[in-house]
């Protein structure tokens, strides 16, 4: 049975930004409207999102307003000195500017909420007397029962703000790191000290073949980590996600990145209470992911390296087992099997590092790689991004 008209009530579920806004920014040029009083079930919904979600910001005040019309399905407003658009996503893309890059993602993040069956109010300003609109987001509406949307307000804090960070990609290489190296250390570690595990029971026939098993498992598992390795790679260079980019590889790029890395380091020291905040990785982190990155190339070069000794007619692993003959077997074998610790090590602090952080910050940074999303408080100023509103 279908909730009856008036149980209905309409809902902001996302403001996207495709500027330097924050969401409550855009929330408040979306709520721009002359009557505050206004029972129109947008501009309440608009409102009381705002109210809910960013109350330390109050709706920009038009001293000139066009309501939307049929043949101009967006509203024109004059606020503090700039133009607002407001209306049909459609309609106020096509009459403002976006780069490519910015339009390209919300298209996409468009047709997302679209599938959802949700419409999208576009936003977009323009500087008093000109016509040139820049598009800076939209907000997705749903319509949903009254009951349905007090049960939501009652279970969000408004202290806490959702901010979308790692996208699919990255989450499913880190999962699928976690299982390579997994795979890699248990199966390598075999293969160095196979009395690590019992003997296999003796086979009848004297084929037993366990060990070759082990080496294979081991060699598809580095197959699938150097095929994972070269798709970030490709992601370095091509990714849109800035935190993809080999520019974010090298974090020290500023005084006030040298001021954060010295921050972080005194604040894991336990020489300061509270650390620099960071949407993303702190410079310490970055460093210290970008130290692993060249480890694990070194580990997969020596790999390589041992595993080319079985076809020495060949010049291609002839060129990758460089390594054997300059420093020989033993040596090489050595750095494959100490660089597997050190790997190990960080694994072992990065899990305590980051249980940490979620359990002293809560900002969900372990579920983080599971959603791609933490939490951070209202209000709160990142080094790294916009103020969280």
């Amino acid at each position: 049975m279908t909730a009856p008209v008036d149980a209905l009530v309409v809902r902001p579920v996302r403001a996207y930004s495709a500027s330097r806004l924050s969401s409550g920014e855009l929330l408040r040029l979306a709520a721009a409207v002359p009557d505050a009083e206004s029972t129109d079930p947008v501009d309440s919904a608009l409102r009381a999102s705002l109210r809910a979600n960013a109350p330390d910001l109050s709706p920009a005040v038009p001293s000139e307003f066009s309501p939307a019309s049929a043949e101009r399905r967006y509203s024109l407003a004059l606020a503090e000195g700039q133009r607002i658009m407001r209306g049909e996503l459609e309609d106020v893309l096509e009459r403002s500017t976006l780069n490519a890059k910015e339009r390209s993602a919300l298209v996409r993040h468009a047709r997302s909420h679209r599938r959802r069956g949700q419409r999208l109010l576009g936003v977009a300003t323009a500087p008093e007397g000109s016509e040139e609109f820049t598009l800076q987001g939209f907000i997705a509406l749903a319509v949903e029962s009254r009951a349905k949307a007090e049960r939501r307000a009652s279970h969000n804090p408004t202290q806490w703000v959702r901010v979308p960070l790692w996208p699919l990609s990255i989450r499913i290489l880190h999962w699928l790191n976690v299982f390579f190296i997994v795979t890699l250390s248990v199966s390598g570690y075999y293969i160095m000290n196979p009395s690590w595990l019992p003997a296999p029971a003796p086979i009848p026939d004297g084929s037993g073949y366990f060990f070759g098993w082990v080496r294979l498992i081991h060699v598809i598992a580095a197959v699938g980590w150097l095929a994972m390795g070269a798709v970030r790679v490709w992601l370095w260079i091509f990714s849109r996600h800035k935190q993809l980019r080999w520019r974010a590889m090298w974090p020290l790029d500023s005084r006030e990145s040298f001021r954060g890395l010295w921050g972080t380091i005194r604040h894991y020291a336990f020489l300061d209470r509270e650390g620099p905040l960071y949407i993303t990785h702190n410079p310490l982190q970055q460093l210290s992911y970008t130290g692993l990155y060249a480890l694990c190339i070194i580990q997969m070069g020596t790999g390589l390296a041992l595993y080319g000794l079985s076809n020495q007619y060949s010049g291609f692993w002839r060129v990758l087992s460089f390594p054997v003959h300059w420093i020989g077997v033993p040596d090489t074998r050595l750095i494959h099997a100490l660089l597997m610790y050190v790997i190990w090590a960080f694994v072992i602090i990065h899990i305590y590092l980051a249980v940490r952080a979620d359990t002293l910050e809560r900002h969900g940074g372990v579920s983080s790689m599971i959603n791609g999303a933490v939490w951070l408080r209202r209000g709160a100023q990142p080094l790294d991004g916009p103020r969280i509103d």
